[in-house]
């Protein structure tokens, strides 16, 4: 049976950014020095500032801080390759080439997603035990979490995209939303503790972030065992997976209107 010529492009594509990231020796080592000291760096702040979790998760600080180390090292491996290989500065080109957009995206983001996926496991080995980090994982919830988080992220790229393909530049709405993010998705602490910071029913501004849901569902199935034969978690997995039921085919769209726009106006390659 012979390999689809996708495969073998895909394939073609992550063999030359390996090769690539290979050649540059003296890059390739402060790169892997860079991740040891990080990974040391955020485990002593993190251990500097270790107390309780026990708002919505019963864990602690540096169990906390992991699982958003995984949503970092394998959701936004997704969202940035889509929006780093489709812009105003390469589609066209990309277009031109005949390799289908899909194709074009994994086998640029292929290599990356690997090397961010192996870059996680010191994470995980140090955050444990040197640390204490202590993960008490559901497989089928974790499975489940990256799925929907991975569609949410993907749908927030592809609005992304589509609106800076017309606009050539940074769009307000996505913008919008990565800041408010940084304060409200919960990613260095849980939402609940605005509630205490600023005024009681802060935290409800949260859960309308798609952001959000990433987060609290990765954590949920990562550090409570949550199953999803469990109703109340069962019910938080719906909220979560409605997020991207809505927001996925809303950002295919607009990407498709977004290429769809320029093409008309013949401005598709401009920036």
């Amino acid at each position: 049976m012979e390999i689809p010529i996708q495969l073998k492009q895909i394939a073609a594509f992550t063999k030359r950014d390996f090769f690539s990231w290979t050649t540059y020796k003296t890059a390739m080592t402060t790169q892997l020095i860079n991740i040891l000291i990080g990974v040391f760096s955020w485990g002593v702040a993190a251990s500097y500032v270790q107390k309780p979790v026990a708002e919505m998760y019963n864990s602690d600080y540096v169990s906390f801080l992991v699982v958003g180390i995984a949503i970092g090292n394998l959701v936004m491996p997704l969202v940035q390759g889509v929006e780093r290989q489709l812009n105003p500065w390469t589609l066209e080109t990309v277009l031109m080439t005949g390799i289908s957009i899909p194709v074009f995206v994994i086998g640029n983001i292929a290599w990356n997603y690997i090397f961010s996926v192996l870059t996680f496991i010191p994470y995980l080995l140090i955050g444990t035990s040197v640390f204490g980090a202590r993960l008490d994982v559901n497989i089928p919830s974790t499975i489940l979490a990256f799925t929907i988080s991975a569609a949410i992220m993907m749908s927030m790229a592809f609005i992304s995209t589509g609106l800076r393909i017309v606009t050539k530049s940074t769009d307000p709405i996505t913008w919008a939303i990565n800041i408010l993010q940084n304060l409200f998705a919960g990613v260095a602490f849980p939402v609940v503790y605005l509630d205490t910071i600023f005024f009681q029913g802060a935290s409800n501004l949260s859960w309308f972030l798609p952001q959000t849901w990433v987060y609290h569902l990765s954590r949920l199935a990562m550090l409570t065992n949550a199953s999803l034969t469990d109703p109340k978690v069962l019910l938080e997995f719906l909220k979560g997976g409605l997020f991207a039921i809505i927001l996925l085919p809303i950002g295919y769209r607009v990407l498709r209107w977004g290429v769809a726009r320029s093409k008309k106006e013949g401005t598709l390659g401009w920036y």
